[in-house]
């Protein structure tokens, strides 16, 4: 992993670890988007990972009902737990032990109180997708974006043509008469 990205998504997870706490889903929100542009630019793996998991975490959280479920506290322990593991293996930059406990973070998630885990598995994909639609956005093509993040190409242009984003014409700047007219003036 690049120490920019290293540095990233170390600041990001701090930042996770304190949002939670403090219960602002605002920030939550704002952390998972702030890993897009190294997850659309570099295409690591690692920042696209907690992207997702950072987007899951603020839609529990969005929950009103979230602490009511049997083992939140359960969660809530492990999960402070797992990122706090993870901010403390990319400190001594152990790559190794932040991917196994990222994992296991992921795997926690999934495994929480079988109505909200459903939940939280729709989340994850949509989440998926939704980075997918963004990294698309910028410039990737729809066959490494979806390659990369693990979806299907159907479901990433599924996505992409109820958004409108494939539809952004970046490249035009004038219309076209007046580019054909640029054109010819250039070979006179």
């Amino acid at each position: 992993m690049e120490e920019r990205v290293r540095l990233n998504i170390l600041n990001i997870l701090r930042g996770v670890k304190q949002s939670i706490k403090s219960l602002d889903i605002t920030k939550l929100r704002d952390l998972s988007n702030h890993t897009l542009h190294d997850a659309s630019i570099l295409q690591e793996e690692s920042s696209i990972q907690i992207a997702v998991i950072v987007y899951s975490l603020s839609k529990i959280f969005e929950r009103e009902n979230y602490q009511n479920y049997k083992s939140w506290k359960y969660f809530y322990k492990n999960l402070m737990l797992y990122l706090e593991n993870a901010i403390k293996y990319l400190e001594r930059k152990d790559e190794n032990n932040y991917t196994k406990t990222t994992k296991t973070l992921i795997y926690f998630i999934n495994k929480l109180e079988f109505k909200l885990r459903h939940y939280i598995i729709e989340v994850m994909e949509k989440a998926r997708i939704h980075k997918a639609s963004r990294i698309h956005e910028h410039g990737i093509s729809v066959g490494r974006t979806s390659e990369l993040l693990g979806i299907s190409q159907f479901e990433l242009m599924e996505y992409l043509g109820k958004t409108g984003i494939a539809d952004i014409n970046l490249n035009i700047s004038m219309d076209i008469k007046k580019r054909i007219e640029f054109a010819r003036s250039l070979f006179k």
